[in-house]
């Protein structure tokens, strides 16, 4: 008894650690770390006492580390080396993190992923109900409520990014729903989808909304291709409603169309970031400022930007930010043409892997989780940094179950 008990102690902390991660999400850096760090040790133990270091020789985690070399060169390389050693250190954990959740979702002894999957798939819909009582009710149920029009909080507050949080675990919470539902059950998952664009929508973070609607149409292709005319109707469907809201809806108005300068882009705070994003780039071609450098280098007088005003003055001012609110706009600016291409090289192999994977299993969650890696990391839409603890860890985990899905036959 003492030998099973000690057999599964590790695996079964390690599981309730993994489904945990939504609600350290949802409780700031210091849990969201603090639980990583527990998963970091506790996987690393379970590997060792069970022989199984031999679980790593995989390809995914020779990419993983790939990436992680060029980020120490970044950090040998990088302006300020201190700012830039936390980040660089700090990604190990999430080498560990995917393949604990790669290793818990594989466990063959224990059926652990649906377990896990349907936790999360709660957690989801707790966050969802909240969010609806915060619109109609103007707080949410512990009594947050945003500072900005046209914008949710739910549980994290005055922080304003549930939407990142929404995005990144509303395509798994469909992908475990229809992998749990019978198949002529159709209608009730295109309501439950329908039903999270909307959420997404009334959240009020625009890039985050239209990455979600951009992924869910995809999988609806994928998934529902026979059925294309009438995932055409229900999805110009939607859009009208949504045109319905903001007609109706002042604060949705002022954020989706008044806060918008649709007829000059090049006057919005995005375009500022990106424009400084490419300055400091140019600057710096070859290796960049370093990883989470922006902020220190955007602060000097060269990068200064004219403004406009409406009555033919201007000046030069700073449009400082921590990062420049894109992805790829920051990978260029702080790890240079180097990590831009080290970059690109992980995640195109990771993806031909992984879409091979989909095309020889049709796992759901395989593709909920590819179509949220593929359209997070979009070279247009704003988005947070990449190396954030918040947002690297909603990354990282969908990108974790693409690998775990890719050699499964569940479908």
């Amino acid at each position: 008894m003492f030998s099973l008990v000690n057999n599964f102690f590790f695996p079964r902390v390690l599981s309730i650690l993994i489904a945990l991660l939504p609600v350290a999400l949802l409780s700031g850096s210091l849990i969201i770390n603090s639980v990583q760090i527990l998963i970091l040790f506790i996987f690393s133990i379970e590997l060792i006492k069970e022989r199984k270091i031999n679980f790593l020789n995989n390809i995914f985690f020779y990419l993983l580390i790939f990436l992680w070399f060029s980020f120490i060169i970044n950090l040998i390389l990088s302006t300020v080396p201190e700012a830039t050693l936390p980040r660089v250190i700090g990604f190990v954990r999430f080498i560990f993190l995917i393949f604990a959740i790669k290793y818990i979702f594989n466990f063959e002894k224990e059926n652990y992923s649906k377990k896990i999957l349907l936790f999360w798939f709660f957690i989801f819909l707790v966050v969802t109900l909240d969010l609806i009582v915060e619109y109609f009710f103007g707080k949410n149920i512990f009594g947050f409520k945003s500072y900005m029009p046209g914008r949710l909080a739910g549980f994290l507050n005055d922080e304003l990014k549930i939407g990142g949080y929404y995005l990144g675990f509303a395509l798994i919470s469909i992908g475990t729903i229809y992998q749990s539902i019978k198949r002529e059950n159709f209608l009730i998952l295109l309501l439950l989808i329908v039903i999270f664009l909307i959420i997404s929508f009334l959240i009020g973070e625009r890039s985050n909304f239209i990455k979600l609607f951009i992924m869910i149409f995809l999988f609806c292709l994928f998934v529902f291709n026979k059925k294309l005319p009438t995932i055409l109707i229900i999805f110009s469907c939607v859009i009208l409603v949504f045109f319905g809201l903001i007609l109706n809806n002042e604060k949705l108005k002022y954020r989706y169309l008044s806060q918008i300068n649709y007829s000059n882009i090049s006057q919005t705070l995005y375009y500022q970031h990106y424009k400084s994003a490419i300055h400091i780039f140019k600057d710096h071609p070859y290796f960049g400022v370093g990883i989470k450098n922006f902020r220190n280098e955007i602060i000097k007088d060269e990068y200064k930007d004219r403004v406009e005003y409406e009555k033919g003055t201007s000046e030069y001012r700073h449009i400082i930010s921590t990062h420049p609110h894109q992805i790829n706009f920051e990978i260029l600016s702080e790890t240079g043409i180097f990590g831009f291409i080290c970059y690109l090289i992980f995640f195109i192999l990771s993806f031909i892997k992984a879409f091979s994977g989909y095309l020889k299993n049709k796992n759901i969650l395989l593709l909920s989780s590819f179509l949220f890696c593929l359209i997070y990391l979009n070279p247009i839409l704003p988005s947070g940094s990449f190396f954030t603890t918040y947002s690297a860890t909603i990354f990282w985990i969908n990108y974790a179950l693409m690998i775990t899905f890719i050699k499964s036959t569940k479908k």
